[in-house]
């Protein structure tokens, strides 16, 4: 049919009064391996007909090597179904059955056979191709001949790749055969196809654009989490996209191809992608974007983590340790500039995520030697230690513990082979400093001497001299035995004064035959010296510091303990006695 069509249009006074769409059509499915020479004739002879454009542009979807450019010129709109309505019912039909089939197969099978999305209904059905393999032989096999597990293990060397191998962004199995047996051509013939449907998008005026490049988007983005590495033609797009991006149109779907970044420079990185990025998600000025841009940064991190640790020797270059430097830095400054304008549990629990995030990058003990510390600034680590969230808290003290066993990792001297990164070494002013945050931590919670600046090391959290008078002046005209430095124990503490007397009133109900008298609260070791004498509760003062310790562990409180046991190595042998 389509020959006759072809000879017909040669012989009438139209070169192209018989080429209709559904002739194309025909002319397509019956026969894709044709020559496109003669199709090429015509479009010399007659000009940029936009039926006859659209078909050379499936000619050069399926044989890039044989049209280059003379196809490049034009625009063409997808071919439409005669019968929309016929064939939307039909792929209703064929749906139905394919969601059947796969409803009965065993979970194991169900990703093992060529996707089809047939019906109309699918955003991305007419843009992004099937598996379709026409060039198969006696020999191989094609991927939709696959029906289980065993038949693609068996057959997977004679497999014969498909001809639009960009099919792979929405087919598992292709997803599973090309990472077996991928190469460098394939990667290139789907960036190719990609760079071309977003050339063509940039270039369209159509206001249906924007929906199918942000459907487009999304399909790219379960490809790359399955391959991990974001397609270069999709990155390309990105970056030229950016500066023209209102920062609310598929938000979700930007920042999450956005984190499979590759790790490069800083200085280009940042003015290439992130600078822009931040121009467009920051300019509303709210806090959700804040976040938003902090939480990018953080997935960030963990997709620079995977990639790293994916590598032969995970040992990252100057160059990366650079970048994951800069970017630690900078988003500590976007962090502060969140706490401080959004003083919200919520808020704070995106600034902790981030820093969860670089603490286990730094303690990874493949990365560990290699990745160097970068301390949280003082004014976060202080501003969350006085909230009154006990899982801000609990959190910050196990972000600071992983800190701490980071330097001793790093600073411990060790034999190391050739093949293996020597320690890294830290100014004694940053360690010292950092050391500070735990001195000012225990003297807080545990040593009952807030605010002290005498102690080694000890920033007395960074509170004014003046400050601090003001306040001891307010608590000593309150009339009572308070003292601004205890305020702060775990007995007198908002955040564990509760759970502190409650594990006092469990002891007591356990031995409540035995004893004549309860503790009031709060505990003081004068208190509970008192109470024994009192016929009460005999209980030690560092055993109820203890006690209080593992029972903030019992309640799922566990970071507090964390760092007073890494800090306190006393505190860790007195446990030990105490389970003996």
């Amino acid at each position: 049919m389509a020959d006759y069509g072809l000879r017909r249009a040669r012989e009438s006074k139209s070169p192209f009064a018989t080429l209709q769409p559904a002739v194309q059509s025909a002319r397509y499915i019956c026969d894709t391996a044709s020559t496109p020479i003669p199709w090429m004739e015509l479009t010399r002879q007659g000009g940029s007909e936009p039926t006859l454009i659209g078909l050379l542009r499936v000619f050069k979807d399926y044989y890039p090597d044989v049209i280059v450019g003379e196809v490049n010129s034009g625009r063409a709109s997808v071919f439409t179904h005669p019968n929309p309505e016929w064939r939307q019912r039909l792929g209703e039909i064929q749906d139905l059955y394919v969601q059947r089939t796969k409803d009965g197969l065993p979970n194991g099978q169900k990703t093992f056979k060529v996707t089809r999305q047939v019906s109309s209904r699918g955003r991305n059905a007419s843009v992004l191709p099937e598996v379709y393999t026409s060039r198969a032989h006696e020999t191989s096999v094609t991927l939709e001949e696959i029906e289980n597990v065993h038949d693609f293990i068996q057959k997977l060397e004679r497999i014969e790749p498909p001809n639009q191998l960009v099919a792979v962004i929405n087919d598992p199995l292709l997803q599973k055969f090309l990472q077996l047996r991928s190469s460098e051509s394939h990667s290139k013939r789907v960036d190719n196809w990609l760079m071309a449907f977003f050339e063509d998008q940039l270039q369209s005026t159509s206001n249906a654009g924007e929906r199918q490049i942000l459907d487009m988007l999304d399909s790219v983005l379960g490809y790359t989490r399955h391959t991990k590495t974001l397609p270069v033609s999709c990155l390309s797009y990105l970056k030229s996209m950016i500066p023209t991006w209102n920062g609310f149109a598929g938000r979700r779907v930007v920042l999450a191809l956005l984190a499979y970044t590759p790790i490069v420079s800083w200085d280009g990185l940042y003015s290439s992608t992130f600078q822009p990025l931040e121009e467009a998600l920051l300019d509303d000025g709210t806090n959700n974007s804040q976040l938003a841009l902090l939480a990018f940064y953080k997935t960030v991190l963990d997709q620079w983590t995977v990639f790293l640790l994916s590598q032969t020797q995970p040992h990252p270059t100057r160059s990366a340790t650079t970048t994951i430097i800069n970017l630690t830095n900078h988003a500590s400054a976007l962090a502060l500039t969140i706490i401080q304008n959004n003083n919200t549990i919520s808020a704070h629990s995106s600034v902790l995520s981030f820093y969860e995030t670089t603490a286990s990058l730094i303690t990874h003990p493949l990365l560990k030697l290699t990745v160097r510390i970068t301390i949280p600034p003082a004014e976060i680590v202080y501003s969350l230690l006085f909230t009154t969230s006990l899982s801000t808290v609990s959190r910050l003290c196990a972000i600071l513990a992983l800190h701490k066993k980071a330097f001793e990792l790093a600073m411990t001297p060790k034999a190391t082979h050739a093949s293996e990164p020597e320690a890294q070494s830290y100014p004694k002013d940053y360690v010292n400093h950092f050391n500070g945050y735990l001195m000012d931590v225990c003297n807080c919670f545990w040593r009952s001497r807030a605010f002290n600046t005498t102690d080694p090391n000890a920033l007395g959290c960074l509170l004014p001299p003046s400050t601090i008078q003001t306040l001891e002046k307010y608590i000593s005209s309150l009339d009572t035995n308070l003292s601004l430095p205890n305020l702060f124990s775990v007995s007198y503490s908002p955040v564990f004064s509760r759970l502190a007397i409650k594990y006092v009133r469990e002891l007591e109900d356990s031995s409540e035959e035995q004893i004549e008298r309860r503790h009031a609260g709060p505990v003081t070791q004068t208190s509970l010296k008192q109470l024994e004498k009192d016929g009460g509760l005999s209980l030690p003062w560092a055993d109820y510091r203890l006690g209080v310790l593992e029972y903030l562990e019992g309640q799922g409180v566990d970071g507090v303990g964390e760092l007073m046991f890494n800090t306190m190595k006393h505190l860790m042998t007195a446990r030990e006695k105490a389970k003996a």
